[in-house]
């Protein structure tokens, strides 16, 4: 709902006539950066159009190219492998398991030596079961990119999603946790992906009160968030913890009334206090082997091509 809050910062953005967003500490998309970044834990939050540009400006962060290789579950949100062949990578596809969430035990087999990262998705709600992905990756020396647009204000062992791995991406399009119709972020602690991922979205540059020095400019992209989308998150996020906590009540009360029925089986919760409770999955037999779906679907991608 557009609470009068929430209208007074679009206004404020109308009264400024600047819906340009670098326009120093006022700016509502600045604002909206730092308490998100606040909100869930980390040092930066970028805010980008969209939470497809998110994921392409994290894979830029990362410095995803050609030769590389991205695990991704294989039930996933097409955008998620969209954002690395765009990148000129390759998307490897694991399979998921009960909880719905790229299998831990499924990822080993398939890291070569030209895989770079990993990107778990929290898929409607659920969130991935995060530790033996990280136990994984840095075993292997691969990067972590949570992909927490269908997950805003979800939680794993206590920790925000998108705060968990090295990067983290977000969407805001209507049907997200907190909305502004469409609208992004890519979030991390590390100030050298950060800085790579900041000039790729805003054609090279770094601007105040952002300061780079750690890479020179880039081949880049804008993806820069406007004031009115910034103006409309802000009050959103005010929003955030009293849509998570409805959203969990409501689950619980679904799950606690099936929970006596006959040959009921609810799907696996890595974090079930964390689990955002958007949706109730009931397992009816076994899950379809997705990876070699999509590896039908895409052999055109495979590492032949190179």
């Amino acid at each position: 709902a557009i609470t009068t809050e929430l209208a007074s910062h679009l206004i404020e953005v109308l009264e400024s006539k600047a819906p340009f967003r670098w326009r120093g500490e006022g700016s509502k998309a600045l604002q909206f950066e730092q308490a998100y970044a606040k909100h869930i834990g980390v040092k930066y939050a970028i805010g980008v159009t969209s939470g497809t540009t998110a994921l392409y400006t994290a894979m830029a962060g990362l410095g995803i190219g050609p030769g590389d290789e991205v695990i991704l579950p294989a039930w996933t949100w097409f955008a998620d492998y969209d954002a690395v062949v765009l990148s000129g990578a390759l998307p490897v596809f694991v399979e998921i398991d009960d909880s719905l969430a790229i299998d831990p035990g499924e990822i080993e087999p398939k890291i070569t030596p030209r895989t770079k990262a990993i990107v778990p998705s929290h898929l409607q709600g659920g969130v991935a079961d995060m530790d033996p992905i990280l136990e994984i990756a840095r075993k292997h020396k691969l990067l972590v990119v949570e992909d927490c647009a269908q997950c805003c204000g979800g939680k794993y062992k206590g920790k925000f999603v998108g705060s968990i791995g090295d990067m983290g991406i977000n969407s805001f399009q209507l049907s997200k946790t907190i909305t502004s119709g469409e609208g992004g972020a890519v979030t991390t602690s590390n100030p050298e992906l950060f800085e790579r991922a900041v000039r790729f979205h805003d054609v090279g540059s770094i601007r105040s009160p952002y300061k780079g020095g750690l890479l020179a400019a880039c081949a880049s992209c804008n993806f820069r968030m406007s004031e009115f989308t910034g103006a409309v998150l802000k009050g959103q996020l005010q929003k955030l913890d009293t849509i998570t906590s409805r959203l969990r009540a409501n689950a619980k009360k679904v799950r606690d009334g099936i929970a006596d029925l006959p040959k009921l089986k609810m799907r696996k919760m890595a974090d079930p206090v964390g689990d955002l409770g958007v949706t109730v999955f009931l397992d009816h037999g076994a899950l379809p082997r997705m990876a070699a779906y999509h590896a039908e679907r895409h052999q055109c991608l495979q590492p032949a091509a190179y």
